[in-house]
């Protein structure tokens, strides 16, 4: 997959001298292009130089951390960055990932997302990844930075933006529609160059809860389309029924015509977005009517809930016990068995035995869908 995507950006660039250029001689371009191959936008703004070389690094004990470069624009950062170390590893991991102003101004984070562990399939000197910060409000600063803790080392690392970011581009729409009973109303769409925000207000009379729109797309009057995206941030949620949702941008396309098309969206019946049961007699009380779950199980502290079908999405984030406490969870887990057919999803709460059952969980993600083929206006 990554040797057809390699293949593609060399062939544009006969079209492309300054991409070109990145990939000769920035070392570690071609790193940065695989990290990124998923996501159109990013690819685009690569192609258009709106990528900017950092090459800023710091060395400890055997181990030294590059910022290899960043996109930025008016609402976030991607950076790009690789861990070197003397000594070889087939793995590596990232405690601690923050970015801050260096020149004392408030950074009003609104979501961030990074893999806090790098891996390699052979054992290896050096490890690439990325990291994504998106901000509440436009930045208004270019002096920042980046607080890593590596393994046991801890790296302060500054940088400066130098490149001028473009302008975001936003449409109002102002268009409701009806999905299988359901009203969604499209309110704006934001084009930014890391990616394309599309607000939406659900009525809350609504008989069914929305989980996620899996294949929304911005397609063009060619039928070129740009999709959710797909390692990172794809919402964030100014209410319950009131949503942002990330696409991949095209901001480096100027097409005369642009639509969103809705497809598949998970919506589940009100009265069935929580799933109950009893922790201590591994007893599920109450779940959907389709019945996904067989059966669960208690591991630990951990929930393990099993079923037959596949479904990438982890169920459940949130959780609360008999009273209406939240509890804290720190990690999920999904596994598959081949030949059994089989699936486990294990959702983990603190102190498991010691919560007041029954336990409530709250689904964020489930298989079942309303679909639409209604086309939106953009311009």
């Amino acid at each position: 997959m990554v040797a057809v995507i390699l293949i593609s950006l060399i062939t544009s660039i006969r079209v492309s001298p300054v991409f070109a250029s990145y990939l000769a001689n920035v070392p570690g371009m071609e790193k940065v292009v695989e990290l990124i191959r998923h996501d159109k936008g990013m690819v685009a703004a690569i192609q258009s130089d709106y990528y900017e070389s950092l090459g800023v690094s710091k060395l400890q004990n055997g181990v030294e951390v590059v910022i290899d470069g960043v996109i930025a624009d008016e609402q976030g950062v991607v950076l790009f960055y690789t861990i070197n170390t003397e000594e070889k590893k087939r793995s590596i991991t990232l405690n601690q990932a923050e970015i801050r102003s260096e020149d004392g101004r408030e950074i009003d984070i609104a979501s961030s997302s990074y893999n806090p562990e790098l891996n390699e399939v052979e054992f290896a000197n050096s490890f690439h990844g990325v990291l994504e910060y998106f901000f509440q409000a436009p930045l208004n600063t270019t002096e920042f930075a980046l607080d890593l803790k590596v393994g046991g080392e801890t790296f302060n690392i500054p940088f400066t933006l130098t490149k001028e970011q473009k302008e975001n581009k936003t449409y109002n729409i102002n268009e409701t529609v009806t999905v299988e009973g359901q009203e969604i109303t499209f309110l704006d769409v934001t084009i930014n160059p890391l990616r394309v925000a599309v607000h939406v207000k659900m009525n809350p009379n609504n008989t069914k809860k929305f989980l996620s729109f899996d294949e929304m797309l911005l397609v063009d009057e060619h039928g070129e389309s740009w999709s959710k995206i797909e390692n990172g941030i794809t919402a964030s949620y100014i209410s319950d029924n009131e949503w942002m949702l990330y696409l991949q941008s095209n901001y480096f396309k100027e097409p005369k015509e642009l639509n969103l098309v809705l497809g598949k969206i998970q919506a589940i019946d009100k009265e069935e977005s929580m799933v109950i049961v009893d922790a201590e007699n591994e007893v599920i009380i109450r779940q959907p009517k389709r019945n996904l779950f067989k059966e669960v199980v208690r591991e630990g502290d951990y929930l393990v809930f099993k079923y037959n079908e596949e479904f990438p999405y982890s169920f459940f984030s949130q959780s609360y016990d008999a009273d209406g406490k939240a509890l804290d969870s720190g990690s999920s887990f999904t596994t598959t068995s081949v030949e059994k057919g089989t699936n486990e999803f294990g959702y983990h709460i603190e102190h498991l035995l010691g919560q007041k059952s029954p336990i409530s969980l709250k689904l964020d993600f489930f298989p079942e869908w309303i679909t639409s083929n209604e086309k939106i206006k953009i311009k």
